[in-house]
């Protein structure tokens, strides 16, 4: 299951560098980000769930996760509707979605939703 974290950062110079320099030290690849800068907020997703979240607790930076579901796609016009329409008919919201991985005929969605149990049940995980 792939995790995503919400890092804090101030909205200034320097602060995503700090943040994936301290990633990069412990070797840890970055596999999505996302930013927030009025919220103050970069989501990630990354090769390592353990050692990103061992090396952002000793650099002292503030954060929170929560587990992603993985769903495996048809490249092709309207599959993100097709399941978005089927979750949100099942009453599951989606909070994040992000590309993690793509092939010739398929694309991996990482989604964060509402209630995990019925998004496995309706995405067939």
């Amino acid at each position: 299951m792939e995790k995503e974290f919400s890092v804090k950062l101030e909205n200034r110079s320097g602060e995503l560098a700090r943040m994936t320099e301290v990633l990069q030290k412990d070797g840890v690849n970055i596999r999505a980000i996302s930013t927030e800068p009025k919220a103050e907020v970069v989501r990630i997703v990354t090769s390592d769930p353990e050692k990103a979240r061992k090396s952002l607790s000793q650099s002292n930076m503030q954060f929170s996760e929560r587990n992603l579901l993985v769903a495996k796609l048809e490249d092709k016009p309207g599959e993100l509707a097709r399941i978005s329409g089927a979750l949100a008919k099942a009453g599951v919201n989606i909070d994040a979605a992000y590309m993690m991985d793509k092939d010739p005929t398929h694309v991996h969605v990482a989604l964060a939703v509402s209630d995990e149990n019925k998004a496995k049940n309706v995405l067939k995980l």
